[in-house]
């Protein structure tokens, strides 16, 4: 008969036949909730929001009402509890998990086998209506059996859950794997980190303490025997050396010249006596005798440096002392860089404006051997016109209502003036050498073009071309320039090491109240560490002592041009009976050591005439030591071995002497163990830090490699996904990068990796933030959802909001128990 119908008839037939046999059922199921309702035994359940228990008479039973919402009882055949146990009613929290296994069994709810996802209320189980598709929830009916549509309905449902399986049993194995892995290396770690912690570090700290205590022990061994060196033999009472400084021989202005002058020609002496213009003399004289200068200190002109002294009675103190004394030992104090550096302003008006340097090439000195056998030569060609600006520090010139120039002074504040008065009274002048040697240099060199006609200049430029050089040979005319050039620049280094030394000794004249004395002891241990020859010295005495400066009061001047020499004033030497006493001064060796002097240069050629005096200057051939009143400084240990054993004053100074050799060899001994150990030390603790960093624990004993150790399997590697133009990687414990497919390197900066979130659920999301900001955008992001899988593979990568990087990945990490339970496998 089918067979024989029109389509149109058969669909039209199978149409009426559904809706009768759809009419059949529900009419059968109102047929049943009719009869449930006769039912005639009470039940009792918790009932309302009060959780009590309450009767509930058969009238109520299937009533369409829901009298017990806590288990559903009273309504079976009806859905008028649905919901209630599931946590969809406010107040009412649900009977059991989704997750719950063992839901099916519960009076609850009914759990569908093949599909453990769909829960169905109890009030339509045994309803009439196939829901799940097997018919499950039907199965117990007598009157229809619900046909098995499972494999149409849940072919893509059974795949995935077929492929969750699959990657649940090797991905969870592999977890479990990884984990016990992790637990071996954690464990052998932890007994590492213990160790290192605990007992090595433990006992090379100990060992370095007991070190650094020997070694205390004998620093302050090495300061009380230095201390008592200079106190006692070199400034005690019967210290002939006392003689040159005390007894009212020299003020307080005096010494301050005195040590000025020492600076300079310290300076001039070797560039080795000076650092960043500091008078190194000066600073080994102060911490000798216990002043200690502060080491911040900037020369910003109007102020001065601050000092205290070193207290002799606190270990600490001479232990912090003695390790000033052998840096001094190493040579460390000159080499270091100074953080007393002077201020640089370009609204500074003090500051002279110093001609730009001369410009030399190879010509100049074609065999490059011009000055090698010089000793202490340190040419520096950039200081050659170094103090020679025509202008005073600091004058400028007004004109007034006249017309007439006149040069107006700054205004200077007090310390400026006592600095600027000390500078002013070392009596060491280099004037009329320098004028000289510019001439020269002018005339060698050719006149700038941007020179002003000035009438100084236009002096100048007569003068220099008044100079006859037409019997010097060329060579000769190099090499006389040479060695102009390095005599300028060691008088430019003397003028900047005196100025330097003008604000300490500035310091003591307004600071201390015993400045007289301080400076006694600073001139004499100043002489020691100059290094300047008896005969300088003694030069120096009479130039600076007011009682022996009082004898030649008549005498000469010459400064301002003259020709007569510095020395003139000392030859003959002659003595002074002091006010104090009965002695003669200066003493004996002083007296011995002038004549020795005196003898020298009397018989020395030096040159000196103006160009006043003659019409024509000889351009020289040689550059003799008085030329034009500059002699050289000699060095007390520099010159022939007869020179240094006949030096007057070399001997008062041997028993300190003898203390500057090297560092006493036990004391080197104790900080080559105590820097061995520090080291030790040192290498122990970043172990130890490198070992917390790779274990990662926190205080709340959690790992860094999260949840059991699974990203310890995940570390160092590094994870890629081609997705459109672009290829992304993400590194765990890395960082997260976007670049053009086949760009090998570089890549826009994502994120660096900076947590993994485990929700209640156990989805976990690696996280890496703070990359590159985007262009009128937020900083770049990037996240990762975990899921279970066999294989480490990201799996999409999306851009859900600007700049905000979402990806996709399974992995074994994600096959833990939650997942099993949240999937029922």
């Amino acid at each position: 008969l089918l067979r024989t119908m029109a389509p149109s008839s058969l669909l039209s037939m199978v149409t009426t036949l559904t809706t009768t046999i759809t009419f059949l059922l529900h009419n059968y199921h109102a047929i049943q909730i009719v009869s449930a309702s006769s039912f005639t035994s009470p039940i009792q359940c918790r009932s309302g929001w009060t959780s009590t228990l309450q009767t509930i008479t058969p009238s109520q039973i299937n009533d369409g009402y829901c009298d017990c919402p806590y288990d559903g009882s009273d309504e079976p055949n009806t859905g008028a509890c649905s919901g209630s146990m599931d946590g969809m009613w406010a107040g009412i929290h649900p009977k059991h998990e989704s997750t719950d296994h063992d839901a099916a069994k519960i009076s609850g709810y009914f759990a569908c086998p093949e599909q453990p996802s769909l829960k169905l209320p109890l009030s339509r189980v045994k309803d009439g209506i196939c829901d799940c598709c097997d018919g499950a929830d039907e199965k117990e009916s007598t009157n229809f059996q619900c046909p098995d549509v499972c494999d149409m309905v849940m072919a893509e449902e059974r795949a995935a859950r077929a492929k969750a399986t699959s990657n649940f049993a090797f991905g969870s194995k592999r977890r479990l794997e990884s984990v016990a892995q992790f637990q071996k290396w954690h464990d052998e770690k932890t007994r590492d980190l213990k160790r290192l912690r605990d007992v090595d570090l433990v006992k090379t700290h100990a060992e370095l303490e007991e070190v650094e205590n020997d070694l205390m022990v004998a620093k302050v061994a090495l300061a009380k025997n230095w201390v008592k060196v200079v106190k006692e033999d070199v400034l005690g009472a019967d210290s002939p050396l006392l003689e040159v400084v005390g007894n009212d021989s020299m003020s307080v202005n005096d010494l301050s010249s005195f040590i000025l002058s020492l600076c300079a020609l310290s300076a001039e002496l070797s560039s080795g006596n000076v650092v960043m213009d500091r008078c190194l003399a000066l600073e080994r004289a102060s911490l000798d005798v216990g002043i200690l200068w502060d080491d911040d200190y900037v020369d910003e002109g109007d102020t001065l440096p601050s000092f205290e002294y070193l207290d002799s009675e606190s270990e600490s103190a001479l232990a912090d002392y003695a390790g000033m004394l052998i840096k001094r030992l190493d040579g460390k104090d000159a080499s270091r860089s100074s953080s007393r550096k002077k201020k640089n302003s370009s609204n500074n008006k003090h500051k002279k404006r110093d001609p730009p340097p001369v410009e030399y090439d190879s010509e100049d000195d074609p065999y490059g051997d011009d000055f090698q056998d010089e000793p202490n030569y340190n040419y520096d060609p950039d200081d050659e016109y170094h103090e020679w600006s025509e202008e005073e520090d600091g004058e400028s010139e007004v004109e007034g209502e006249d017309g007439v120039t006149s040069e107006e002074e700054p205004q200077l504040t007090p310390n400026e003036v006592l600095v600027k008065s000390l500078l002013d009274s070392v009596p060491i002048d280099r004037d009329l050498f320098k004028e000289q040697s510019k001439l020269l240099l002018k005339f060698t060199l050719g006149a700038p073009e941007d020179e002003t006609d000035d009438e100084n200049e236009n002096e100048l430029k007569d003068s220099a071309s008044s100079i006859d050089s037409s019997s010097v040979d060329p060579m000769a005319m190099q090499m006389t320039k040479s060695a102009i050039s390095k005599r300028i620049s060691n008088i430019s280094r003397g003028e900047s090491s005196a100025k330097s030394a003008a604000s300490f000794v500035a310091s003591l004249m307004e600071s201390s109240t015993q400045a007289l004395n301080d400076l006694q002891k600073l001139a004499i241990m100043t002489v020691y560490h100059s290094n300047i020859a008896a005969g300088d010295i003694s030069e120096l005495i009479y130039l600076t002592s007011s009682y022996l400066r009082s004898m030649e009061a008549s005498s000469e001047s010459s400064g301002d041009g003259s020709c007569s020499p510095s020395w003139s004033l000392m030859c003959p030497p002659r003595t002074v009976i002091l006010p104090s006493g009965d002695k003669s001064y200066p003493p004996s060796f002083v007296l011995e050591a002038a004549r020795n002097r005196c003898e020298q240069r009397e018989n020395s050629i030096g040159i000196c005439t103006t160009v006043q005096e003659v019409g024509e200057v000889q351009f020289p051939a040689t550059v003799s030591d008085g030329y034009y009143n500059y002699y050289e400084p000699q060095s007390r240990d520099g010159g022939s071995k007869k020179e240094e054993q006949e030096d007057r004053i070399a001997p008062y100074f041997s028993s300190i002497h003898s203390l500057h050799g090297k560092t006493p060899s036990h004391i080197v001994n104790l900080e080559k163990q105590r820097d061995s150990f520090d080291r030790k030390k040192r290498s122990l603790t970043k172990s130890v830090e490198d070992l917390e960093n790779e274990i990662g624990d926190d205080s709340d004993d959690n790992s860094k490699y999260g949840v059991d150790g699974e990203l310890y399997f995940l570390r160092n590697i590094c994870h890629k996904l081609e997705s459109g133009k672009y290829e992304y990687e993400v590194c765990v414990f890395g960082k997260a990068t976007q670049r053009d497919i086949g760009q090998s390197s570089g890549g826009t900066h994502l994120g660096s990796w900076e947590t993994v979130d485990v929700d209640e659920h156990g989805r976990r999301t690696f996280k890496w933030g703070k990359g590159t900001k985007c262009w009128n955008g937020p900083v770049r992001s990037a996240e990762v959802a975990v899921t279970c899988g066999a294989e480490t593979r990201v799996l999409t990568a999306d851009e859900p909001e600007t700049c905000r990087y979402v990806f996709t990945m399974e992995s074994p990490i994600g096959c833990d128990e939650r997942f099993r339970l949240k999937h029922s496998l």
